[in-house]
């Protein structure tokens, strides 16, 4: 999660970096919240689960993972990791700042509230004069209001007064208010980021601006001059933390440079291309990419001895061990608990009293072992996630080209050293022998296969499910054997 996370976080914040730097159109700012929300595209491989067949990479037990005595773990392992940690505190800040939030806006709400004075309704919009307030202000998702200052009739004159309530109305049927609380929940999830606040403060002026350009749209330029005196009357008091507000003096200069321009239909249309195309372009690029790995059934062919049968004195057919050579001495282990031991495979219940006792001793042995594996651990898990990010980044195809070029190379210099190695008392042949041997090699590698098992085999989940199933499987044949010698 933690890699999602981090891959989010990072990604909206070059959005809303771009995004303050563009400004136009203000839907531009649709695009960071988008890819906040963007789930990670996900890739599925499938992975053969052998049944019967040898535990990956673990046939002899002296190199096969075993179970440990007790270790007492740190204190941070005991908080469930710097991971954990991380996550964790972002939640409490993200929670903490929502909460917060939510009751400032409620005890400002009810201050405003709190004897209001009733003028009328427009729809279901309440509006109400109130002392709390110094100009107008648009607040509430589901009980929608409007609150005047005491003074409103009196300060503003007719048509300031008309111009001032159609903004608040805009805020309110234009859904301003839930998107501005939208956007604070947003704010919350990137509570210790700068650039978030930043963005957040410029998408709220661009909120403002946005709506009085919908309100001038409605009217004729001459008006433009009244509407900006009521928004410079306005500009002195402080709005709720979700309101709409005529009166934000901070943004007053540029509120009134804004609405200088009038755009045209031509400009809105390039305006929402410009959201469309960017948003297409800009959310699949900085997309984070997870891998899902399903587990599919190889195709098993059932021996006459399948599990379960009566125990007979016959041993099992020995399936491929893929490549791996054991000793006459070694002892390997199947995942349905047969056991190969003097180069015969059998189950717990066909060995001999001599052969559960050596079994016995190995297993033991290599509980031992299992401390250092288990300390191993975390460094193993590492370095096959860095592998398997090398896979995914390309570098290991890369690194795969490089060589075969090196290769090359060599063959190259070879040919064209070849009087001179000779003199040199070298045979050249036998060195270009070894060249085209490993160049062929290299040649017959499957570079997509490779690349493929290494970003299964560097899954934490995967590795720390196959250490948990050699654990469980030592402890049942442990179990059995304790059984079958109580017989």
């Amino acid at each position: 999660m933690i890699d999602w996370l981090a891959g989010t976080l990072g990604a909206t914040s070059v959005l809303m970096a771009l995004v303050l730097l563009v400004r136009e159109p203000m839907g531009l700012w649709l695009i960071p919240a988008l890819r906040l929300l963007m789930p990670p595209l996900t890739t599925t491989i499938e992975r053969a689960v052998p049944v019967a067949l040898p535990l990956p990479h673990r046939l002899p037990l002296s190199a096969r993972p075993s179970i440990m005595p007790a270790v007492d773990p740190s204190l941070l392992e005991q908080l469930g990791g710097w991971e954990t940690l991380a996550v964790s505190a972002w939640l409490i800040g993200a929670s903490m700042m929502l909460l917060g939030g939510f009751l400032i806006y409620r005890w400002q709400r009810r201050q405003v509230l709190r004897g209001s004075t009733g003028l009328a309704r427009a729809g279901n919009i309440r509006i109400v004069r109130s002392t709390a307030v110094r100009g107008p202000i648009a607040f509430g998702i589901f009980d929608r209001v409007i609150a005047l200052p005491i003074n409103f009739a009196d300060r503003y004159d007719t048509q300031e007064r008309r111009l001032a309530l159609d903004h608040e109305l805009a805020h309110h049927r234009s859904g301003d208010l839930l998107v501005s609380h939208f956007a604070f929940a947003l704010l919350c999830l990137q509570w210790f980021n700068p650039l978030a606040w930043l963005s957040h403060s410029a998408f709220r002026f661009d909120q403002e601006a946005a709506c009085d350009a919908r309100v001038l749209a409605k009217v004729s330029s001459e008006h433009r001059g009244v509407y900006a005196h009521a928004i410079a009357k306005a500009a002195s008091g402080q709005a709720l933390l979700f309101a709409g507000a005529l009166d934000r003096p901070r943004t007053l200069h540029r509120r009134l440079a804004s609405m200088l321009t009038r755009p045209t239909r031509g400009r809105r249309i390039a305006g929402k291309t410009l959201i469309a195309l960017t948003a297409a372009a800009a959310l699949p690029l900085t997309a984070s990419h997870a891998t899902e790995f399903v587990d599919v059934a190889a195709v098993h062919h059932a021996s006459a001895n399948p599990v379960g049968a009566p125990a007979t004195n016959a041993s099992l057919p020995i399936p491929d061990l893929k490549g791996v050579t054991l000793g006459r001495d070694d002892v390997a282990f199947f995942q349905d608990d047969t056991v190969l031991i003097d180069q015969r495979r059998k189950r717990l219940e066909q060995l001999t009293g001599a052969e559960r006792a050596r079994l016995r001793t190995v297993i033991l042995k290599s509980q031992r072992e299992q401390a250092h594996e288990r300390a191993e651990l975390p460094r193993r898990l590492a370095e096959a996630q860095m592998e398997a990010d090398r896979a995914r980044s390309g570098e290991l195809r890369r690194e795969f080209m490089r060589d075969r070029e090196d290769l090359r190379r060599d063959l190259a210099e070879v040919n064209s050293r070849a009087a001179e190695l000779r003199a040199e008392g070298e045979d050249p042949e036998a060195r270009k022998a070894e060249i085209v041997e490993d160049l062929r090699e290299a040649d017959a590698r499957d570079i997509d296969k490779e690349i493929q098992e290494a970003i299964e085999e560097g899954d934490p989940a995967k590795i720390k499910a196959e250490f948990r199933a050699e654990e469980r499987q030592m402890t049942r044949m442990l179990a059995k054997l304790d059984q079958l010698d109580r017989r």
